[in-house]
C-alpha cells in the first residue's frame, strides 16, 4: 500500500529548498563584494551601481503643536533655502492630523527659514540649520492667536472675473484668516456683489472706493465706520478708500502705473503727487494707529541695498516710500525682515526665481504702531502663484488693550 507524503515533511522539504537558494544568493552576493570591493571599515561600497539620489535624502519634518504639545492640524508651513544671495522657496503643504509635514530639501544647502501659519493662532518664522542626507525633525509650537492680522492684495483686474478663482481665494485666505484684507484692482464687482464675496471667507463687513475703473477696497471681520471714499478724477489715478476698523484706521491705495511721459497716463498724474495727498489725509489720525496698505508702484532703498548685484532694479525711484518715512512711517517687512522679496511680477518669480521680481506692494505703520508689528512677511505660495500677478504682503500686530 503506498503511503502519502506528510504535510509536514511537504513543508520541511520546501524550508529545505528555500534554504539553497538562501545560500546561492548569499554566495552569489560575497563574490559581488569581492568584485567590486569594501571600505576599509566594512561597510560595504556600492561603486558605481551607487544611486546618485539613493536613500539619502534631506527630509525635513515639521512637529508643529499648540502651547499644551497637542498637535495643530492644517497649519501651512513653507520652506525657504538660502542660495546666496538669495532665498528660494522647496516645499510646502499642510500639517496632518499628527501635526506633521515632511518636505524633501533637493536644494543641499544648509541655512534657510520656515514659515508656518494657522487660524486661530499667531504665525510663526523660523531660521534652520539643516544636516544634510538625513531627516531633520523640526518642533514648533504656535501660541494661540492674541494678534491682529492683516493683508493686502493686489488681485489682478478682479480675478478676471473669474468665479472659480474667487472660490479658491475665499478657500485659501482661511489659511490666514486675516482680520481685515486691502484689495486694490477689483474690477467686476457691485457693492453687493463684493459684500457676498468677503462673507465667503468670514468677512461680515465690505466697502469699495466706486464700482466703475479699477476700485480699491476693504474687508474686515469687524465693523468699517467713518468711511471716506476718494475718487478725484486727474488727480488720483485709481482714488482710495480709508475708514476705521478694528481699532485702527486703514487706507487702501493703489497708485499710478505709468511715468510721466508714459502715453497712457493721459492727466500726467505722478506718484509722488498722489502720496502727499494721502499721506496729508493720514496725518489727522493721530489718535489711533494707522495702516497703509497697497500698491505703490514704486522702489525703495531697503531693496537696493539689502539685495545685491543679482536683483534686476529698475528705473523708478524712491519718492513715494521716502515720502511716507517723512510722514513716520514705516515699512513693516524690513522691520523683521533682512533679505529681499518680491511681489511682482508672480509668473518671472515663481518660475525663474527670485532675482526676477521687484517689490511694489507694501503695508505700512504710523509710528505709534512701529513696536506692535510682531509678524511680517510676503506670502509666496502655489496658491498666490495663480491669484494674480502680485504676491500679497501680510503683517501680524498686538491688539489694543484699550
Amino acid at each position: 500500500m503506498m503511503v502519502g507524503i506528510k504535510p509536514e515533511d511537504k513543508a520541511m522539504k520546501l524550508r529545505n529548498e528555500k534554504m539553497k537558494v538562501r545560500n546561492i544568493t548569499q554566495l552569489t552576493f560575497c563574490m559581488f563584494l569581492m568584485l567590486v570591493g569594501c571600505k576599509s571599515s566594512g561597510e560595504f561600497d556600492p561603486g558605481p551601481f551607487a544611486r546618485e539620489n539613493g536613500e539619502d535624502k534631506t527630509l525635513l519634518t515639521f512637529n508643529v503643536t499648540d502651547a499644551s504639545g497637542e498637535p495643530i492640524e492644517g497649519a501651512y508651513v513653507v520652506s525657504y533655502r538660502q542660495l546666496a544671495p538669495k532665498h528660494i522657496r522647496t516645499g510646502e503643504g499642510y500639517t496632518d492630523n499628527q501635526g506633521e509635514i515632511q518636505i524633501e530639501d533637493q536644494s543641499h544647502t544648509a541655512k534657510g527659514y520656515a514659515t508656518v501659519t494657522a487660524p486661530g493662532y499667531n504665525s510663526k518664522r523660523i531660521d534652520l540649520i539643516i544636516e544634510q542626507k538625513q531627516e531633520n525633525n523640526i518642533s514648533i509650537t504656535l501660541l494661540a492667536q492674541d494678534v491682529l492680522k492683516v493683508m493686502s492684495y493686489n488681485i489682478q483686474e478682479g480675478f478676471k472675473n473669474n468665479a472659480q478663482q474667487r472660490q479658491k481665494f475665499a478657500e485659501w485666505v482661511q489659511t490666514y484668516d486675516p482680520d481685515i484684507i486691502l484689495v486694490q484692482e477689483m474690477m467686476h464687482f457691485t457693492d453687493a456683489s463684493f459684500a457676498a464675496f468677503a462673507k465667503t471667507y468670514g468677512h461680515d463687513h465690505a466697502v469699495l472706493t466706486k464700482t466703475v475703473g479699477i476700485p480699491t477696497g476693504i474687508t474686515s471681520k469687524e465693523p468699517i465706520n467713518n468711511i471716506r471714499k476718494v475718487v478725484q478724477t486727474g488727480v488720483l489715478h485709481h482714488g482710495y478708500v480709508t475708514a476705521e476698523t478694528a481699532g485702527i484706521r486703514v487706507f487702501s491705495i493703489h497708485l499710478c502705473p505709468y511715468e510721466l511721459d508714459n502715453e497712457r497716463n493721459i492727466y500726467q498724474i505722478a506718484r509722488k503727487d498722489e502720496i502727499k495727498i494721502i499721506m496729508d489725509d493720514a496725518a489727522h489720525y493721530t489718535s489711533v494707529p494707522v495702516i497703509i496698505g497697497g500698491d505703490l508702484n514704486d522702489h525703495n532703498t531697503f531693496d537696493r541695498d539689502s539685495y545685491g548685484p543679482g536683483y534686476r532694479y529698475g528705473e523708478r525711484d524712491h519718492t513715494v516710500t521716502n515720502t511716507l518715512k517723512e510722514y513716520n512711517f514705516l515699512d513693516t517687512y524690513p522691520l523683521l525682515q533682512n533679505i529681499f522679496k518680491p511681489t511682482w511680477p508672480v509668473d518671472n518669480v515663481s518660475s525663474n526665481g527670485p532675482n526676477e521680481g521687484a517689490r511694489l506692494d507694501y503695508i505700512f505703520v504710523s509710528d505709534n504702531a512701529r513696536n506692535t508689528v510682531v509678524y511680517s512677511d510676503i506670502i509666496q505660495s502655489t496658491y498666490t502663484d495663480s491669484f494674480s500677478d502680485h504676491y500679497p504682503t501680510y503683517i501680524e500686530i498686538k491688539k489694543s488693550t484699550n
